[in-house]
């Protein structure tokens, strides 16, 4: 019955300075806005992000299980190290940077305090 996934929608506290954080630090491309309340962002591949503005302070794209906070959305990439080496520059907060064997994996938060989840699978052994 369902044949993609169309747009994931996260909140944010300041449409201006998420929208700066997704395009020049993570490669997203503005593709519609509507004043301060939507944004539409764009990647070469995957669905929409849909960034809504909110108020509201306990509003975060992320959940906890057992008290610790994972991600709702993981990305995939080639480029991990040097993902890792910009946010750290940036003074972004990293939750976990580590090679968990089948692939690297990194969880940030953005500007907005929003957990996102970043994988580069390793090459498997063809042995």
């Amino acid at each position: 019955m369902l044949t993609a996934l169309e747009h994931v929608q996260i909140p944010v506290k300041q449409m201006d300075r998420a929208i700066t954080w997704y395009t020049e630090q993570l490669g997203f491309q503005l593709s519609s806005r509507d004043g301060d309340c939507i944004a539409f962002l764009t990647l070469p591949e995957g669905p929409i992000l849909m960034l809504w503005q909110t108020n509201d302070e306990m509003t975060n794209a992320q959940f906890t299980v057992n008290g610790t906070e994972f991600p709702t959305m993981l990305y995939r990439t080639t480029q991990i190290h040097e993902l890792y080496n910009k946010l750290t520059n940036l003074g972004a907060q990293i939750q976990v940077y580590q090679d968990d064997g089948f692939a690297w994996v990194l969880k940030f938060y953005d500007s907005e305090g929003n957990l996102w989840g970043v994988l580069q699978f390793n090459q498997q052994d063809e042995n």
